[in-house]
């Protein structure tokens, strides 16, 4: 079943572009009296408890730019998290992304249990739309904190599904995907991590590295990725948090855990990458079959125009067979 574009990402932008007013350190909160005299109330001496699953009402915002999968790409997200009880907390996240002349729109939601000393452990789930495909995924998260060491892992399902059928590839998968990573903090501003994601049977490896600096709030990010059928992408970007002021590690064990909406449009490009391949494969497998439009293709894929190819003939003494053309690529 197709879900609908409402489904998340309007809430979850929503609630990231009203960031700015919600929190109190800000110059949008002081210039609006009502909404910092109810931030304030809501950050008391408590909510800032280091054994909270939300030290507080925080969030981030952030841009990466960069080649990804032979297009360039411009990466605009954001997340928001509040605590909900003493050990739970809920977090909305929210993203666009313009990859060559396509536009991507994504929303997802966390709900969790997290002790800042031990590690978290939730359920998550979004959903990411572009003009001709749109891909969910819904799954449980956690992760294990041991002294400067962050372990993290997701397991659940998700779906892509394309508008129109092609005869190469399944544009309709529904799949077990999975992700496990592993971060160290050399000083408590740095992380550097590595992950290891499974998405529609298509592989990723990818490093990641994050580094806060002496501006309050300001970080610097890079990350390079490889996937299977060639997909590859490069980005370097700039992240601002919102909140008080703590080092890098304290930020992602006692505020804001990791987004889901990167994973899913990195789930959508490596499909996207096995689509192109496979089309290709069809083409050359069958002239006249019609042509992908050129190009390597799109991030995602589906630029194409494929018409099915004649069924051969053959005759024999036994009589004529008709047999059409192996679209199981």
């Amino acid at each position: 079943m197709k879900f609908q574009t409402i489904s998340f990402f309007p809430i979850s932008l929503a609630a990231v572009l009203l960031l700015p007013a919600l929190l109190p350190q800000t110059g949008f909160a002081q210039s609006a009296p009502p909404i910092s005299t109810f931030t304030n109330a809501l950050l008391t001496a408590d909510s800032v408890d280091s054994t909270r699953a939300v030290s507080e009402i925080n969030g981030k915002l952030s841009y990466e730019g960069g080649t990804m999968n032979s297009a360039f790409g411009n990466n605009f997200d954001g997340s928001i998290a509040i605590p909900v009880f003493h050990q739970f907390g809920f977090q909305a996240d929210g993203l666009y992304s313009k990859i060559s002349n396509l536009s991507f729109y994504s929303g997802a939601g966390h709900f969790f249990w997290r002790d800042p000393q031990i590690g978290l452990l939730g359920i998550t789930g979004g959903y990411l739309d572009r003009l001709g495909v749109d891909t969910y995924q819904v799954g449980v998260e956690g992760e294990y904190y041991w002294r400067r060491f962050t372990f993290g892992a997701f397991g659940g399902v998700g779906s892509i599904s394309y508008k129109f059928p092609t005869p190469f590839i399944n544009t309709n998968p529904i799949q077990p995907v999975g992700r496990i990573s592993a971060g160290v903090y050399p000083i408590d501003n740095l992380l550097l991590s590595a992950s290891y994601a499974t998405e529609f049977h298509d592989n990723l490896v990818q490093g990641e590295l994050e580094y806060q600096t002496p501006i309050r709030g300001l970080a610097l990010t890079a990350e390079a990725a490889y996937g299977s059928h060639g997909y590859d992408h490069l980005l370097f970007g700039i992240r601002y948090y919102f909140g008080r002021d703590k080092s890098l590690i304290d930020r992602h064990r006692h505020d804001d855990p990791p987004g889901l909406v990167q994973q899913m449009l990195y789930g959508l490009g490596l499909y996207g990458a096995e689509y192109n391949r496979k089309e290709n494969q069809y083409i050359d497998a069958n002239p006249g079959s019609g042509n992908s439009g050129g190009g390597g293709g799109d991030y995602g894929s589906v630029d194409t125009t494929i018409t099915a190819p004649p069924p051969i003939i053959n005759g024999g003494g036994g009589g004529i067979t008709i047999t059409g053309s192996d679209s199981s690529l």
